[in-house]
């Protein structure tokens, strides 16, 4: 069983996302904002971080730099509804392991999750 982080300025994002964690059988942690997704990601040493790239003052972009910056070492999905291939690209060279799109389709983010921690926990 592993641990993802959830970060996401909405609420309603959030819980789906953290929704979609539970039934693939991990734990869930939140974060509605990008300093509390660094600073848990420090403290709680998740497994998985589902990262929204647009969030007021502190968003995804800066993130995925202080992650890069700081080689944390956990893999980080980027989750947006911005469809631009430049986003995609500026996303991916700062490390970003994987792309989803919002609305957030259910089996590509369980199977982004079992590519990076298995189902069901194992």
């Amino acid at each position: 069983m592993g641990t993802i982080l959830v970060c996401d300025d909405s609420l309603f994002q959030r819980r789906i996302l953290t929704s979609i964690v539970e039934k693939s059988g991990h734990i869930p942690l939140e974060a509605k904002n990008g300093y509390e997704c660094l600073a848990i990601a420090k403290d709680k040493k998740p497994d998985l971080i589902f990262l929204d790239l647009l969030m007021p003052e502190y968003d995804g972009f800066d993130v995925l730099k202080d992650a890069k910056n700081q080689s944390l070492g956990i893999p980080i999905v980027v989750i947006t509804a911005d469809i631009q291939e430049i986003t995609r690209s500026d996303c991916m060279n700062l490390g970003a392991k994987a792309f989803l799109n919002k609305p957030v389709n259910h089996d590509e983010a369980e199977a982004v999750i079992v590519e990076y921690l298995g189902s069901r926990g194992t």
